[in-house]
């Protein structure tokens, strides 16, 4: 439960501490005394968006801060140790803090948090019924969120859901699929041509240099074979070449070097010089025995070389990048054979989860259905209490039809969403006679507040969520009626805590913990405050609830019998 709410700098309300109670805590006040700011608050550290024109004039942060006691929520517990955020002593504390920059922080037992959190604890402890949210049911698509709140059935909207979203996956990725293969399959002749253009000629990355190297020889291998010949002869073959005269030099030497041992290191140089001289002419002659004149060589060579600058003209500029161009070509026709069986492995997924999820949405469907007709006998039960005595309600289920849903049944298709096949309508006569019709077309403002409530009820009996919260769900309501109301919140507060604000002393006189909320000035400037009312101040509330301005000895004694009232239908 609620245990206390701090508030600082928010709106109207400078420095307010609210401590709450266990059981019906009622406030009341005149119409814009603050009563629904102090909601606003708590919605605040419940997750909501935050309208920073909220921070106080001339504060520059408001700070928001609720304890509760979280013993017996199994389910809250798991999550907050999910997060790292384990609460001590089965305490939980709320902050959030709203600066004058535009920005906002969140804390959950002084640990800073994401904002959807905070919204995920709240939807485990608290249901905040804001003042203008009974209009909530005047939306259709609304409806199936009672039906599912009432059965319980947050594990199987999770698997549907889950389910629901791996099939828009898969759907998504055949989609991406199908258009690859659309756009390759306008390709592909393009690319075959293209790969068997380059496999006909069938280059090799280095063939290129390799070519023009050999060209270069077999064009000119007529010079190549003359000059190999000419320097041959030149050093080693005609009757004065340079090997003989190295040879007469190297003699000379010997007998030079015999008189002065100075001749002896170009001896050396002189023999070495003669090898040398040896060497060449024998690679010259070698060379020379090798060149071949082969005019047929060439223009084979030169018709090769055509055919590998044709296509780089074409997926060049290299060698290498046609072979590459090449390369990719294959790739991306393998890829389009990969595409189809992708595409055929995709289909049966999808053939699978479908299946999958249709047993899961048929079966949600059928506990939907056992729901619905406990709300048709339960809901109207309630309402006659509440003064609608002739009421019938009714909720109608169905499917929607859609030749490209996901679900087919029977050989027909259906609309599918994350909450399953179904679509849900509640319909009601209000008055005896009359035949059901929507609840948005027949139901008046008053109706609406009590639907509303009869609705939270059987939700709040069928839930473990702890605390319950309802801004002015009385709306529309008086005398008897109102008395009602008071009466079904009082039974509500038995299993739930219950903070409610209200207009009615009908109301007011059955709670457990009454608060009055002020608006006046302190130091020139206007504040919002909260005194929570002892027994007679309570009278005196109450007084006013009936009276207005002007309270008499009649109104008191009116509030005294409301007051003893409640407290002999407690007994």
């Amino acid at each position: 439960m609620l245990q206390s709410l701090s508030i600082k700098n928010y709106a109207l309300l400078s420095d307010v501490e609210i401590d709450f109670g266990r059981g019906l805590n009622i406030l009341t006040g005149e119409t814009g005394a603050g009563k629904s700011i102090i909601i606003g608050a708590l919605g605040t550290i419940l997750g909501d968006r935050v309208d920073m024109s909220v921070l106080r004039q001339g504060g520059s942060k408001a700070i928001i801060e609720g304890r509760f006691a979280i013993d017996g929520l199994p389910a809250l517990k798991h999550y907050l140790k999910e997060q790292d955020l384990a609460a001590e002593y089965d305490d939980l504390i709320l902050r959030r803090e709203i600066y004058d920059t535009s920005r906002s922080r969140a804390f959950v037992n002084d640990t800073p948090v994401q904002l959807s959190v905070l919204q995920k604890i709240s939807d485990l402890l608290v249901d905040l019924h804001g003042q203008h949210e009974h209009q909530s049911l005047l939306k259709v698509q609304n409806h199936l969120n009672f039906i599912d709140e009432f059965g319980g059935f947050e594990v199987e909207l999770r698997e549907v859901g889950d389910r629901y979203r791996c099939l828009q996956k898969l759907h998504s990725g055949l989609k991406k699929l199908q258009e690859q293969q659309t756009l390759f399959e306008e390709k592909k002749d393009l690319y075959a041509f293209q790969i068997q253009e380059i496999d006909k000629v069938n280059p090799s990355e280095d063939e290129e240099e390799e070519l023009l190297r050999e060209e270069k020889i077999v064009r000119n291998s007529e010079r190549l074979y003359n000059l190999s010949h000419e320097y041959f002869k030149i050093l080693y073959e005609d009757e004065n070449s340079v090997y003989d005269m190295l040879s007469r030099v190297e003699h000379g030497l010997h007998e030079l070097q015999d008189i002065d041992e100075q001749f002896a290191n170009c001896r050396n140089e002189c023999d070495q010089a003669r090898i040398t001289v040896e060497e060449l002419a024998k690679f010259f002659e070698d060379y020379k025995s090798r060149v071949e004149f082969n005019p047929q060589r060439l223009e084979e060579i030169q018709t090769r070389l055509s055919q590998l600058t044709g296509l780089k003209k074409k997926f060049g500029p290299s060698i290498a990048e046609v072979i590459a161009h090449r390369n990719k070509l294959q790739s991306e026709l393998d890829n389009i054979e990969n595409l189809d069986n992708n595409i055929e492995q995709i289909k049966q997924e999808i053939n699978t989860e479908t299946e999958k999820f249709t047993e899961l949405c048929q079966r949600l469907s059928e506990k939907r259905q056992e729901v619905r007709q406990r709300l048709e006998q339960i809901v109207p039960e309630i309402l006659s209490y509440l003064g609608m005595s002739s009421a019938r309600f009714n909720v109608a289920l169905k499917y929607q039809d859609d030749p490209n849903g996901m679900i087919s049944v029977r050989g027909k298709n259906y609309l599918a969403t994350a909450t399953g096949m179904d679509f849900a309508e509640f319909f009601i006569s209000a008055n005896k006679g009359e035949d059901v019709r929507p609840l948005a077309k027949v139901a008046s403002g008053g109706e609406i507040s009590r639907i509303m409530l009869a609705l939270k009820s059987v939700v709040a009996n069928a839930g473990h969520i702890p605390v319950m919260v309802f801004d002015e769900i009385d709306i529309g309501v008086s005398g008897r009626v109102a008395q009602a109301v008071g009466k079904k919140l009082k039974e509500l507060a038995k299993y739930r805590q219950i903070i409610c604000i209200t207009h009615l002393p009908q109301i007011a006189s059955l709670a457990d913990h009454h608060y009055s909320v002020k608006k006046q000035e302190r130091n020139g400037r206007t504040e919002t405050s909260i005194l929570k009312l002892s027994q007679q101040e309570r009278t005196e509330e109450i007084a006013k609830l009936l009276a207005g301005e002007k309270v008499s000895e009649a109104h008191l004694n009116s509030a005294r019998e409301l007051l003893e009232d409640a407290s002999v239908g407690e007994l």
